[in-house]
């Protein structure tokens, strides 16, 4: 096969462009570190890198959504920090109108203050996080959870439990309901609760205590007096049935049965009744405004003993909406040590995604820095060899 001088010329030429090529290819990998320049150059470890930038990128979201979940439960739990602050302060002021010595202004007087704290209440159970969202409204975040309709407040949020997904597989709860921690708490000592009958003409203090073993009914503790005998007292269930018979009273009498102890001092007479019933689920703000109430009305208005025997049971009921919060303050606490290992965890994660890129992706530079100088050794010797090869003519010898 004939060469022709021309394409001579142009198999010179395309030697030193590969060479150049090869040359610059070297040289932008030093300049980026970067061993893989395009798909071609390691087309399964392209494939790796892909994958790996997804598993990269899915957890910088996870790392995203613990910073979020970290600053709404942390709102909560300051939340329901200052609720309880209120609730404690409430509970002295409680004590401290259960003193037979107030008049009616003063006890006017501690109403207003615990009015005051049921509004402060209120506003830190529709409190918004930075977003302007409310932070107890469930799913319904633009709705204020709690308003005032009659004399009481509804709940007008959902009952949705906001879930992020902070590591693969895991999710946490970031928001509780209204429901959940204002709503949710039973009234009297949690299992029972004492109701004291208008019509009553004694002077009853009722204290009521159960426990776990208690058998939860309905019950009645009645006064009555027979024929020339002193005042006795028996106690009947719901349907009627004699559960304690005739029995005497003798002041601070402590009643007990079925594992409930029921201490009654003062002066009831016969036809006084001391009801006992299951305790139900009462709002927050209801358990205060019933206090408030209560306070502001005249005492000489009231049955006697109404007053004390409702703020004893008050006291029971601040400790029970006490432990509410501190119940749900402890899993926000827990959920806060969850992000932080999860914080962790996701931190290790990212360590290691970003080494396996860089086993496949990072330049050897001691190889490239070789390879640099062999490939430019390689261009100068074509380059001199094609000027050689140029001046081979035989006009030259002409």
């Amino acid at each position: 096969m004939r060469i022709s001088s021309n394409q001579q010329f142009q198999q010179g030429i395309d030697a030193l462009l590969r060479q150049q090529a090869k040359l610059a290819e070297t040289q932008e990998q030093l300049a980026t570190g970067n061993r893989i320049l395009t798909p071609s150059d390691d087309p399964a470890a392209s494939t790796q890198l892909i994958k790996l930038s997804a598993l990269s990128a899915a957890n910088q979201q996870f790392d995203r959504n613990i910073v979020f979940a970290q600053n709404d439960v942390d709102l909560s739990e300051s939340k329901l920090k200052s609720a309880g602050d209120i609730i404690q302060r409430v509970r002295e002021l409680v004590v401290q109108a259960n003193n037979a010595t107030n008049s009616d202004q003063s006890r006017s007087a501690i109403a207003t203050e615990i009015e005051n704290n049921l509004y402060s209440m209120r506003d830190l159970a529709n409190s918004k996080d930075a977003t302007g969202d409310y932070l107890f409204s469930g799913f319904n975040a633009t709705t204020k959870p709690f308003v005032k309709e009659g004399s009481g407040y509804v709940y007008k949020g959902d009952q949705g439990e906001r879930f992020l997904q902070i590591a693969d597989g895991i999710q946490i709860q970031v928001r509780d309901t209204g429901t959940e921690i204002f709503q949710k708490i039973r009234n009297g000592d949690g299992r029972l609760r004492v109701a004291i009958p208008d019509s009553n003409q004694g002077s009853a203090l009722v204290n009521l205590e159960s426990t776990v073993k208690s058998l939860v009914g309905t019950y009645s503790i009645e006064f009555f007096e027979e024929e020339n005998e002193p005042l006795h007292y028996r106690v009947l269930n719901e349907d009627g049935e004699t559960v304690v018979g005739a029995t005497l009273y003798e002041p601070d009498q402590q009643v007990s049965f079925n594992d409930i102890n029921v201490s009654v001092s003062g002066s009831p007479v016969a036809g006084d009744k001391i009801e006992i019933e299951p305790s139900e689920f009462q709002d927050v703000f209801t358990t205060l405004q019933l206090l408030v109430d209560k306070l502001k009305a005249p005492i000489a208005s009231a049955p006697p003993n109404s007053l004390s025997n409702h703020l004893t049971q008050s006291l029971q009921e601040m400790d029970l909406v006490l432990d509410k919060f501190l119940s749900v303050r402890s899993s926000l606490g827990s959920r806060l040590q969850e992000l932080d290992t999860a914080k962790g965890q996701n931190a290790d994660e990212d360590l290691r995604l970003q080494r396996s890129v860089g086993a496949l992706k990072d330049l050897d530079y001691a190889e490239a820095v070789s390879r640099l100088n062999m490939q430019m050794t390689g261009l100068q010797a074509a380059q001199q060899a094609y000027v050689k090869v140029q001046g081979l003519s035989l006009f030259n010898f002409l």
